[in-house]
């Protein structure tokens, strides 16, 4: 066990655990107050010293429903506005969904006391940012797959974002946990010299990360493109999007919006701008692919499309000179599919929202290419899937311009913080990626980000408007583009060889 001032334990353990999680959101947008997220950390940590692990297990439990109760809460407006569910149930969904996540920090605090604590200061530093970073990817994966509020994210306007150009956001999560455990024992381990050991560490590590930031700022651009583009936001209320008697004037107002528009390199309508499958609207498609290569553009435009009576996508369509389609691979749980459908479905409406059975699309498909720039595709979720975009950024010619178009419609989160976290997370993939970011949205936040993660111009939230102009953009390469995950995984095995080599001294 840690020689620290002695965390308390009891009902004192439990809320401050709760007030630490509850405080780690606040890193995030739309406030960013990052360092609060590395105190929360530091705060867990000093609290599953030396703990039992029944103990420790309530702690966990206790700090994740802090953790996501605050900064996940949102889903709530789409159970409750959109699905329909009564307030209590509405309710009650949000915090079962919220301590099901919770259930990762009782695996991580179970963890710390089964195994971790048994080591020495730093072996205990290294494995528990190690399992953090595991448990991270294991909730950004297979049935959970919600990869969202990572600590990394909290850098998109901190000193360690050029991190994220190397390692991806998940390594600077995991120097981030390593910061937070010895801002920990700085302020609260009883040796003298091991205060001092860990004070000098975590100078060390702010260094190097922001060092990576500098170089990465200062980074020569490898290519410079002008593009013209227009992006439509045409701000349609949820409940009328799938109202058939609406259908006529949303694609009307859509094609009234972009009327001026045409002969711009880039065109983007965003997610499902058309409500409607690809094979119900054949008119509409021949219009647009028409008027697109009349005027030279390249139209996108997020629709559904069905391939059989059993088997529809969440797509995107590019029209003009140039065609393509590409199939949305991640899916929203209980929004896109519903896990367990059979044995849920039909309880309330929320479980039954229009198009919420899409399938898959395949895993081999690739960039959207055009004679001025390869564009890789994202479908609202999936921007928060940084392999996900990092394999569809090294599938095109390395030579050839290259910016990624996602589309979105977070109406289903109303004023809620959802959205705008979601924006943060656009940005983090234009920082790992060195690509710009096009982003066209149905009621914002719409936006044109530059390879380094900053906002070149944007239309806010709730707002029926368009975003256009001449764009010089840029590309860069990075380290984490070029080889993805692989550096971090090799750096995490060396981490983990280096705590079993010092757990005994």
């Amino acid at each position: 066990m840690i020689t620290m001032v002695k965390s308390p334990t009891g009902w004192l353990g439990l809320t401050l655990a709760l007030i630490a999680g509850a405080l780690y959101p606040l890193g995030f947008a739309p406030l960013e107050w990052w360092p609060i997220s590395i105190f929360s950390v530091s705060a867990i940590w000093w609290l599953l010293n030396g703990q039992s692990r029944k103990y420790s297990m309530a702690l966990g439990f206790s700090y994740g429903l802090g953790y996501f109760g605050v900064g996940v809460s949102w889903v709530y407006v789409s159970i409750n506005t959109f699905g329909n569910a009564p307030l209590p149930l509405a309710v009650f969904l949000t915090i079962l969904f919220v301590a099901i996540l919770s259930l990762f920090f009782v695996l991580l605090a179970w963890l710390n006391a089964r195994f971790i604590n048994r080591f020495n200061l730093f072996s205990q530093i290294i494995f528990f940012a190690t399992a953090w970073f595991v448990l991270d990817i294991a909730r950004g994966s297979g049935f959970v797959s919600f990869p969202w509020l990572y600590l990394g994210y909290t850098q998109t306007s901190g000193p360690l974002l050029g991190v994220a150009s190397f390692l991806g956001v998940h390594g600077v999560t995991l120097l981030l946990v390593v910061i937070s455990c010895l801002v920990a024992v700085t302020l609260t381990h009883s040796s003298k010299r091991h205060r001092t050991n860990s004070l000098m560490a975590l100078v060390i590590l702010m260094m190097i990360g922001t060092t990576a930031s500098l170089y990465e700022v200062k980074k020569e651009t490898t290519q410079q493109k002008t593009l013209t583009i227009a992006l439509i936001q045409p701000n349609i209320d949820q409940h009328k999007k799938w109202d058939s008697n609406y259908f006529t004037p949303i694609v009307k107002g859509l094609f009234d919006q972009t009327e001026h528009y045409w002969g711009a390199d880039l065109i983007v309508w965003p997610e499902a701008a058309i409500p409607a499958f690809d094979t119900q609207v054949p008119g509409i498609l021949y219009e647009l692919d028409e008027l697109a290569k009349s005027s030279g553009s390249q139209f996108i435009t997020g629709i559904p499309m069905l391939e059989t009576r059993d088997e529809y996508y969440a797509g995107i369509k590019m029209l003009g000179n140039e065609q393509g389609d590409y199939h949305k691979q991640q899916l929203v749980p209980f929004g896109e599919y519903v896990p367990l459908g059979s044995w849920i479905r039909g309880m309330i409406d929320f479980f039954d929202l229009p198009m919420s059975s899409f399938t898959p699309g395949s895993s081999q498909q690739t960039a959207l290419k055009t004679e001025k720039a390869d564009y890789i595709p994202a479908i609202c979720y999936e921007i928060a899937f940084s392999g996900l975009m990092q394999q569809l950024a090294t599938s095109t010619d390395k030579n050839q311009f290259k910016a990624i178009v996602t589309i979105s419609n977070d109406t289903w989160f109303g004023e809620s913080w959802g959205p705008i976290q979601h924006f943060q997370i656009a940005k983090m993939r234009a920082i790992e990626t060195g690509l710009p970011v096009i982003r066209g949205t149905n009621n914002g936040i719409t936006a044109i980000i530059d390879d380094k993660g900053r906002v070149i111009n944007q239309i806010d939230r709730f707002q029926s408007n368009e975003l256009a102009g001449a764009f010089l953009l840029e590309n860069r390469n990075t380290w984490f583009r070029e080889y993805g995950y692989w550096s971090l995984l090799i750096m995490v095995l060396g981490l983990l060889g280096l705590g079993f080599w010092l757990r005994k001294k």
